[in-house]
């Protein structure tokens, strides 16, 4: 591929190279005002341990010898805070696949102090630089900036030269970090012959926007009406993106541009589309060594697979056993990836493996059971969202599971963690949609969840006069609610979550805990114990009783005051609660909560609380559901309306008063 489009484009155009100055910039790379080093906090986010005054980049495509894509950077970074030191710490990557190789160049750094009035300028040392292999392709370049304080300016800029074969996607541009940045600017210039498709993401508006026609530059031309688009795009007064719960991956929202080569047009020939297509990509994938050829080897497991089928009939029960088969036998390693690490027989043979390793052993055992199965491309929760807009790129996904219809419905499966079960994908799977590699047949697949986040807590509790409280509790954990707590149990031991569990009721104690079925997937999680409150020793006229019993919200998740990015649970939620009161003889409620019931819109989630009483039975019931996964900004005051409204609820408190007597 190198060969022909370097042949392609010399025909086209021999260029000595484009002019590299960008347009005037404000800040000039190795000088620093005191203004900047003065500068103790930035006043648009004043908490901001550092802050990127200015972030330069310029990409050119060029051919000097053959093509080359260059892209330069220039930063200036000022440090407010210690918290603000990791950005002295820098890290480069490039990649290096085969022939196709990026080196990085012209590595320049400068940390400027004010010192007795006096501005110093260290330099950063060739010595210091050091170059590490990260993964099989992915290498880095990294460096520490010397003398860094509290109130230093940092100088930083490099080159990155990359092979033809990079001129696909050039480098993305990421306007937006975890520290505010006041300006960023990145330039493109990019012969008329190539037709690049732009995909701008984010919430932040672009302050500048152009393309420019400009004449080529250089020793020879095809054509002397050859025409270079160059482009400008900037940002500025760029607000920190900030983590928050409940998000895939904060880089799905970070402001930023990608680019994707569509279409080249030489001088003589017809227009050639470059973006490949799933047809393509689907058949390369299941050609491929580490991919589609492990499917058809089956013989070193087939007497396993013969056991199976001996003894269960059905294909519901059959799926269920080969699915647990896999799932008991092998160990995740941990290592994500589309392609298989190694052969699905070696694999098999040491019972461990990455996620590709076990999820295309258990595609290719279930093919050879005669299931309909194929395997799946997914780009899990932390490694970003796929835009199904953009043209197929295997390397947008970093994971493999299964899809397995059986009877009439399909199924989708991960064997790689032993706590689900069939249809329940672990969480890190549960983002938007997925890929289905088959031959003819392949299509988007959306990532679901197949079950729910449910957690029900139950109590039957008997007062007296002196305060004192003494009955039973039980708590149930289903669907990804029983996951998490499973992994959580048995990652502490026992002994050490009823420990914590104990710490969360605070001045209830628990006693003769008990945990059910935490090996048994196909049913709830269940903790059972008995409740013991000490009282006063002395009869009350006033008790006051937290009806919560310590396992209420208390603080609200959602912290900013507007939210851009979507809230993302991941799962829907269904919480419960219900706790019976026995008061005392001689005791009336003088005061409980009101009953409430509080519904978003469009059913997206409903909070009830309610108190009830019937002689001397005193019911309090709470029970919250999200009844979808995602909600967009928007609904975001609403969703965060109704936790505070939740959390001061579950403060309120029941007053029990002694009844006088007669």
């Amino acid at each position: 591929m190198k060969a022909n489009f370097t042949k392609l484009f010399v025909l086209a155009l021999v260029v000595a190279g484009f002019s590299h100055q960008a347009a005037a910039q404000a800040v000039k790379f190795g000088k620093v005002s005191e203004d900047e080093l003065r500068m103790s906090v930035y006043d648009k986010d004043t908490s901001a341990a550092a802050v990127i005054l200015s972030d330069y980049g310029f990409t050119r495509i060029e051919y000097i010898g053959e093509l080359k894509v260059v892209f330069e950077r220039q930063m200036r970074i000022k440090i407010f805070k210690k918290s603000g030191y990791d950005w002295a710490d820098v890290v480069v990557p490039y990649f290096q696949q085969g022939q196709a190789k990026e080196r990085v160049g012209s590595i320049k750094g400068f940390t400027y102090n004010l010192e007795n009035g006096k501005v110093t300028k260290d330099k950063l040392e060739s010595k210091s630089i050091f170059d590490e292999q990260a993964t099989e392709y992915r290498h880095t370049k990294k460096f520490t900036m010397p003398n860094v304080k509290e109130g230093s300016v940092i100088d930083i800029s490099y080159t990155i030269t990359s092979d033809s074969e990079f001129i696909y996607t050039l480098r993305d541009w990421e306007f937006q970090h975890s520290i505010p940045v006041a300006w960023s600017e990145y330039r493109a210039r990019i012969p008329g012959y190539f037709d690049y498709k732009f995909l701008m993401q984010g919430y932040h508006s672009l302050y500048k926007n152009e393309r420019l026609k400009e004449a080529a530059t250089g020793s020879a031309k095809a054509s002397p009406d050859m025409i270079d688009n160059a482009y400008v795009w900037i940002m500025k007064d760029v607000p920190a993106l900030k983590e928050e719960k409940y998000i895939t991956t904060i880089r799905d929202y970070q402001s930023k541009i990608e680019f994707e080569l569509q279409r080249v047009h030489f001088p003589g020939e017809a227009s050639r589309t470059m973006t490949g297509d799933w047809q393509k990509v689907t058949s390369d994938l299941l050609m491929a060594d580490k991919f589609g050829v492990q499917l058809n080897r089956s013989g070193f497991f087939k007497n396993e697979l013969a056991a199976i089928q001996g003894k269960y009939k059905s294909q519901p029960e059959q799926l269920a056993a080969i699915f647990d088969l896999v799932k008991n036998r092998m160990k995740w390693n941990g290592n994500y990836g589309v392609y298989a690490s190694t052969t699905i027989r070696k694999a098999w043979d040491e019972r461990t493996g990455s996620a590709a390793d076990i999820n295309l052993l258990l595609t290719s055992m279930l093919l050879e059971a005669g299931f309909d199965a194929s395997p799946v491309l997914v780009s899990t929760r932390n490694h970003g969202r796929i835009n199904t807009a953009m043209s197929p790129m295997v390397s947008k996904f970093n994971y493999v599971i299964s899809q397995v219809k059986a009877g009439d419905k399909e199924y989708l499966l991960d064997a790689t963690d032993p706590l689900v079960t069939v249809g329940v994908l672990p969480a890190r799977c549960l983002n938007g949609e997925g890929r289905l590699i088959k031959k003819g047949a392949g299509h988007w697949v959306s990532l679901t969840p197949g079950a729910s986040h449910t957690r029900l807590i139950s109590a039957n509790l008997t007062m007296n006069g002196q305060g004192e409280i003494v009955g039973t509790g039980r708590e149930s954990a289903g669907g990804y609610g029983a996951i998490s707590l499973r992994r959580t149990i048995l990652e502490e031991g026992e002994s050490k979550y009823i420990e914590r569990l104990a710490k969360e009721v605070g001045d209830f104690k628990l006693l003769t805990p008990e945990i059910k079925n935490l090996n048994d997937l196909q049913s709830t999680l269940d903790i059972t114990y008995s409740i013991s409150v000490n009282g006063s020793g002395r009869s009350n006229d006033i008790i006051y009783l937290n009806p919560m019993l310590g396992r209420g919200e208390k603080e609200n998740p959602f912290k900013l005051q507007e939210r851009l990015y979507p809230v993302d649970f991941g799962t829907p939620i269904d919480e419960t609660y219900i706790c019976n009161f026995t008061i005392p003889e001689g005791y009336e409620v003088e005061e409980a909560p009101q009953s409430i019931a509080l519904t978003l819109p469009e059913k997206g989630g409903r909070f009830m609380y309610m108190v009830q009483q019937q002689g001397n039975t005193l019911q309090v019931m709470s029970r919250l559901n999200i009844n979808k996964p995602v909600f967009y900004a928007e609904e975001y005051a609403m969703l965060k309306e109704l936790y505070n409204r939740i959390i001061a609820k579950h403060a309120e408190q029941i007053v029990l008063k002694k009844i006088a007597a007669n």
